[in-house]
């Protein structure tokens, strides 16, 4: 069986050492990208494959509910979760209403706090996948069907059976 590959963490937030500080932590179970604004956070996005995207809520230029919007927007399958060190209640509807963010973290967090919270979103962005792989599959199995039904409506015609569509 072949291993899995990691799922990719971007973490995007203003003050370098709290980018540092996620990145020695969880770097051994995900690959963890780095940016220090959001304008950088999304260059990354449009270069890699980003699976989980983690974005502080306050920073200068954009806000965090703002970038994770605009990912949500090209990127609708990166997992999005915010953290912020001011847990006030705007914010959050915010997060929920605009970036539809799978999870939101209060800064300071605990270490294993973190390590369980973007797991779980590494689970929902497979399962995201898995769904979307399973999606195509029936496309491509009623499209099979929606054929073979046309071409026995097409026989019945030629052997002068009722229509069909009458």
């Amino acid at each position: 069986m072949k291993p899995t590959a990691k799922h990719c963490l971007l973490i995007v937030d203003d003050e370098p050492n709290v980018c540092d500080s996620v990145h020695d932590l969880l770097r051994r179970e995900f690959r963890v990208l780095k940016a220090n604004s959001a304008q950088e956070g999304y260059r990354i996005m449009q270069e890699e494959e980003v699976h989980i995207v983690m974005s502080d809520q306050r920073m200068s230029q954009i806000t965090g509910v703002e970038l994770l919007a605009k990912v949500k927007s090209k990127y609708p399958r990166a997992v999005r979760m915010l953290f912020t060190g001011f847990a006030d209640l705007e914010s959050i509807i915010a997060a929920i209403n605009q970036g539809h963010i799978f999870g939101f973290l209060k800064k300071p967090w605990q270490p294993e706090e973190l390590e369980g919270a973007v797991r779980l979103a590494a689970e929902e962005y497979d399962r995201l996948t898995e769904a979307a792989r399973e999606r195509e599959e029936l496309l491509d199995v009623i499209g099979s069907l929606q054929r073979r039904v046309t071409a026995l409506e097409s026989q019945v015609q030629r052997l002068g059976g009722p229509s069909a569509t009458s």
